[in-house]
């Protein structure tokens, strides 16, 4: 008898022992196919506990900020099942897409799951910027002359498209005749030079917009500064 109750003992030891959580997902992978930049995607993965010892989920890792997951339970026994509800911010994507979870467990085997979403966002509306010359060159010049030139940059979009922030160095100046502009218009921004000293003298201005391509516009500014005032008729050549 005594025997018999040692065995016992033993073989539910064991079988303690070899008792493990096992995390299995219906789907590791999600297409959520095509949407419009903007859109927010809702995405559920399930999951199931089959192994026979209680499943604890340790953390939850995403690989960018766009997407976002929360799980309040982190214990599952044997047998329970669960979601996992995932969203993905589009806003700002363009194309295909990939992205992904990952989870870690109590499984034994698999202590790290990887969940991956994919599908292509569509860009529907946005702004385009356009500008007509990349160069102002106000060639010879003297130093008590304040030259200006007007370039105009175009809206190619179908939005509006915003002049968000203006760049450039203190000898130049701009004005610009609006700040939003509608699709298909233009706006004029009048660039205005002030030579310190003379000089070949070379720089950048930087417009930030909203656009989706380009947002970023760059116009180089230059000049040959000469001491005293440069005759019209060098101006000219």
């Amino acid at each position: 008898m005594k025997k018999f109750v040692v065995f016992f003992t033993v073989i539910l030891f064991a079988l303690g022992l070899s008792a493990e959580a096992v995390f299995k997902f219906k789907e590791r992978k999600i297409d959520f196919g095509e949407v419009n930049s903007g859109k927010v995607v809702k995405i559920v993965f399930e999951f199931e506990n089959v192994g026979d010892s209680a499943l604890e989920i340790k953390n939850i890792n995403t690989s960018c900020g766009c997407t976002y997951t929360t799980l309040k339970k982190k214990i599952y026994e044997s047998g329970e099942k669960g979601k996992l509800p995932v969203k993905f911010f589009s806003k700002g994507y363009r194309g295909k897409v990939i992205k992904t979870i990952t989870i870690s467990s109590n499984d034994k085997k698999n202590p790290y799951l990887r969940l991956t979403i994919t599908g292509v966002v569509k860009l529907k509306d946005f702004a385009v910027a356009e500008i007509e010359k990349d160069t102002i060159d106000f060639g010879n010049i003297a130093v008590s002359e304040r030259p200006s030139s007007v370039v105009k940059i175009k809206n190619a979009g179908n939005i509006d498209m915003m002049i968000l922030e203006v760049s450039h160095s203190p000898e130049v100046s701009t004005e610009f005749d609006k700040k939003i502009v509608k699709a298909g218009e233009y706006a004029s921004v009048k660039i205005t030079f002030f030579p310190f000293q003379k000089g070949y003298f070379s720089t950048f201005l930087r417009i930030r917009t909203n656009a989706f391509k380009r947002p970023l516009v760059i116009l180089r500014v230059r000049a040959n500064i000469k001491t005293g005032r440069v005759e019209r008729k060098e101006l000219e050549e």
